[in-house]
């Protein structure tokens, strides 16, 4: 099965990896957890605590005065997770590997159920709470899933659904206390138009990103009817502009193209531009080609950059310090604890509010 890992410090200041008890977790604060690429195996502590470590810079001195979120990293069990991917994108609206499992069973659960416990042979035990505490005990708990991590977090909503049904509570009353989770999920490879009332979703997909490209060509050439966000609903192959689309009351989706080069700027506390660091790039250097697909393209808070700029960044600062109900699209927008200038805001508010299109008639507002 995958783990769940935090990252704490030992007594002389050093970085350590904990893996955490599921069957234990309690959360009770702004929590983030984050859902790794498919290369970030049990076998691969660096590339989790790299995970931690991003998440962590991403949202460095950007909480105010509200304090840093406790921030967990999943790992897959092998690369054979690439298999349940693709059983995913069969059956969006029910499936769900073990990993979904394991995470709505130790995150979700918990916060749902009184005395919840998932037993060996698969039986579930607990009590429903009332749905207004369901609801703002889920308010704590943020995902960002990057690539395969985009499609763990909807199974982990299926599994979710389903164990929360099985104890009691009624499907809709199940799915409006799972809408107060937050999930940005970055280089999503799910299927969109089928995710329209689960968690409360921003989309970022570059279209020139080589891997979402790659599974919708696989998906068309086996004859699925993939009438997703993608081409029908205002996605447009190598689009160099900022499309801001919001799919339904729960959801929005956001593409633009990202560049080729494979560096990121560093920022010092004051803002200012620091530092030139490497991207990594996921395709080998002997193929000539990029992928597109890497996540500083997605996270990046260089303007200079690409049109995604900041957009993350604000997506988890707003869903980690909310109070309340919160409109999908609100959570991009400036938060009232953003150290940019007030001109940076203005012009970061007035590319949002160029890129925005209305919704698609296809899908009916959750209201």
């Amino acid at each position: 099965m995958g783990k769940l890992w935090d990252r704490t410090q030992d007594a002389d200041g050093k970085s350590k990896l904990n893996e955490v008890d599921l069957a234990t977790l309690r959360i009770n604060a702004p929590t983030l957890v984050y859902l790794s690429g498919f290369l970030t195996n049990n076998n691969r502590p660096d590339y989790v605590a790299g995970g931690i470590k991003r998440m962590e810079e991403l949202l460095k001195d950007r909480t105010g005065s509200e304090p840093a979120p406790k921030i967990y990293a999943w790992s897959h069990t092998s690369l054979k997770n690439l298999f349940n991917l693709a059983l995913y994108n069969m059956r969006p609206k029910t499936r769900s590997s073990d990993a979904g499992y394991d995470l709505g069973a130790g995150v979700l659960m918990p916060l749902v159920a009184a005395s919840f416990k998932r037993n060996a042979d698969g039986s579930l035990e607990g009590t429903p709470v009332p749905l207004e505490d369901a609801k703002k005990n889920l308010s704590n708990v943020t995902f960002f899933g990057y690539s395969a991590g985009s499609i763990v977090a909807q199974e982990t909503f299926n599994a979710t659904m389903q164990m929360m049904q099985k104890i009691g509570f009624a499907e809709k009353d199940a799915r409006r206390a799972l809408n107060e989770v937050v999930l940005v999920s970055a280089g999503s490879i799910s299927r969109p138009s089928k995710e329209t009332n689960r968690f409360k979703t921003i989309y970022l997909v570059a279209s020139n990103d080589r891997i979402m490209r790659m599974k919708n060509w696989i998906w068309g050439t086996m004859g699925t009817a993939l009438r997703t966000a993608f081409g029908k609903y205002g996605w447009r192959k190598n689009s160099k502009d900022l499309t801001v689309r919001p799919l339904s009351d729960t959801s929005v989706f956001i593409s633009t193209s990202v560049k080729p080069e494979l560096h990121e700027i560093k920022y010092d506390a004051d803002g200012k531009p620091a530092d030139k660091k490497p991207i990594q790039p996921l395709y080998p250097a002997w193929t000539l080609r990029r992928s597109y697909h890497e996540l500083p393209h997605y996270i990046t808070i260089d303007d200079n950059n690409n049109a995604f700029a900041r957009i993350a960044l604000y997506a988890l600062t707003n869903a980690i310090t909310r109070r309340g109900d919160v409109a999908a699209i609100d959570l991009i927008s400036p938060p009232q604890q953003d150290s940019h200038s007030a001109e940076a805001q203005a012009a970061y508010r007035s590319r949002i509010e160029q890129a925005l299109r209305p919704a698609p008639a296809a899908f009916v507002q959750n209201r």
